[in-house]
């Protein structure tokens, strides 16, 4: 009877490590799928748009490279029609 409550332990605990290794796998394939599909498709379609997210460009001659936001008052009606 001693024998058998520690072979039902041990297979609790090979199935409990066994569940802990699968679940480690299938997360990070799935992570690694949707970093794929997201941040990969994502940047294809901003190159082939020609979209740059960030500007890397050096100008040895700018004194800032902070942008203006023009952030100047608009006529109300603009507001309405933002997008």
């Amino acid at each position: 009877m001693n024998k058998i409550k520690e072979f039902v332990k041990g297979l609790k605990k090979g199935q409990k490590k066994f569940g802990e290794d699968i679940s480690n796998i299938v997360s990070s394939f799935l992570l690694t799928l949707v970093y794929v599909i997201g941040v990969g498709l994502t940047s294809l379609i901003a190159r082939i748009g020609g979209k740059k997210f960030l500007n890397l460009k050096l100008n040895k001659n700018a004194e800032t490279y902070w942008e203006s936001l023009n952030l100047d008052r608009k006529p109300i009606e603009q507001y309405y029609h933002q997008f």
